[in-house]
């Protein structure tokens, strides 16, 4: 993601930004939050009624600023992020108050307005700036005729491609088996040289069950060989490290991630790393229970005593959407990291920050031993009961009330050089 510009005022201000790489809309998926303001150019379907009466409609690229109610993630074998929004600015096309879904596209600016710009929010920036490449990984999981191709990016993994191939049993004819197979490794390869997908990656994992994989790569390499347009290219064979597993399936990924030899190849990526810590934890949960934590009350805990090594916490939990909690949680990794501990903020999008997720999504590796011993605490769990049903109504509240340009947020656009909003064809 490139960063254009930036200006920040005690945690209040704005970035205009240009996501280039798949990985840049999951960095923007975690730096929005509800209530902040949005300003780019995005497409809007318009009608128009001629004086016969006749409607046409067409699609204009216009100007908007939107106060963000809702944003949505997908990244599955298609990647979208979508941010909704009331518009906090009347133009000639979008009256004020009114609702705009706005999906996020590559290669188009966009300004983020925030009055709350926090630690976690500046990790991500940092994390921006060092990024290199969307993609470090990737992964091809296969059996006899199915085939899964994911990208295992700094932020995300994702599944890019799936092939399938209808194979004959063993028992028919060989020849015609044969055939078959060969097809299936043409539609692999084929997935492969999407994109230019081969060559852009530092690292291939092919992967299967039994001698799939063994069988793949004399394929991918005969024809290396032999055609005309692959000469050159052998050396992207290289490229190739074989890992057997259990199924085709994408259940096996983080089964060919833990693999030593794997992580021995891999050990300098970001998803790597989680892997291997998160690894640790589950070591050490075997070996001494009293020296891991895991849940809210626990680590809350064994922070008060400053037992903590190593704080696991996923994206989920860092980016709440109640500040309070959100900034509660950067308090607690500020002082972890004062105390000479580690923190490492696991992707909920690798298969390494799901399986964290499932164990409430923050852990902990302790220095020394701790009992977790607690009595029943009814009115603490009352009071976060009652704490949920006021976000709820005041959430229900504000989707009810009108909306209205705030007096208070127009002053800032003009302090900060973002008032300019007239509706025009051109790149904000």
């Amino acid at each position: 993601m490139k960063i254009l510009s930036k200006k920040i005022i005690k945690g209040v201000g704005f970035i205009k930004v240009v996501p280039e790489e798949d990985d840049d809309f999951w960095h923007l998926y975690n730096l929005l939050s509800v209530g902040d303001i949005i300003k780019t150019s995005t497409h809007r379907k318009i009608v128009k009624e001629s004086q016969t009466g006749t409607k046409v409609s067409e699609k204009r690229r216009i100007f908007v600023f939107l106060k963000v109610h809702e944003i949505n993630y997908w990244a599955d074998q298609y990647l979208l992020l979508s941010i909704k929004g009331r518009n906090c600015q009347e133009s000639h096309w979008l009256s004020l108050g009114q609702f705009h879904t706005y999906e996020v596209e590559l290669n188009q600016q966009i300004v983020i307005y925030k009055e709350n710009w926090d630690r976690f929010h500046y990790a991500i920036l940092d994390q921006i700036k060092q990024q290199q490449s969307s993609s470090e990984v990737a992964a091809l999981i296969m059996e006899e005729g199915v085939g899964h191709l994911c990208l295992i990016g700094s932020a995300t993994t994702r599944l890019k491609q799936k092939v399938e191939k209808q194979i004959t049993k063993k028992r028919s004819a060989n020849e015609q088996r044969e055939k078959a197979m060969e097809e299936f490794f043409k539609t692999c390869l084929a997935a492969l040289e999407q994109d230019s997908l081969f060559e852009q990656v530092k690292c291939l994992i092919v992967a299967s069950p039994g001698f799939v994989k063994d069988d793949f790569y004399l394929f991918l390499r005969n024809t290396f060989q032999k055609e005309e347009k692959y000469k050159g290219k052998q050396k992207m064979l290289d490229k190739i490290f074989l890992v057997k597993s259990s199924s085709g399936y994408l259940n096996s990924l983080m089964e060919i991630l833990q693999d030593q030899q794997v992580q021995q190849r891999l050990e300098n990526t970001k998803a790597m790393q989680e892997v291997m810590i998160l690894e640790k934890f589950f070591q050490q949960l075997r070996l001494d229970i009293t020296k891991v934590a895991y849940g809210k009350k626990d680590i809350e805990f064994a922070h008060s005593l400053g037992a903590i090594q190593t704080l696991l916490i996923s994206d989920k939990v860092a980016r709440a959407k109640d500040p309070k909690v959100r900034r509660q949680w950067l308090k607690v990794i500020e002082e972890i990291k004062n105390k000479g501990g580690e923190v490492f903020i696991f992707s909920s999008l690798h298969p390494s920050g799901k399986q964290l997720n499932n164990y409430t999504g923050i852990a902990a590796i302790l220095y020394v031993s701790v009992q977790f011993d607690y009595e029943d605490d009814d009115e603490e769990e009352e009071q976060e009961e009652q704490v949920v049903q006021q976000i709820q109504q005041h959430q229900h509240q504000f989707a009810q009330d009108e909306f209205k340009m705030d007096v208070v947020v127009q002053k800032k656009f003009e302090e900060f050089g973002m008032e300019d909003g007239d509706d025009v064809d051109d790149d904000i």
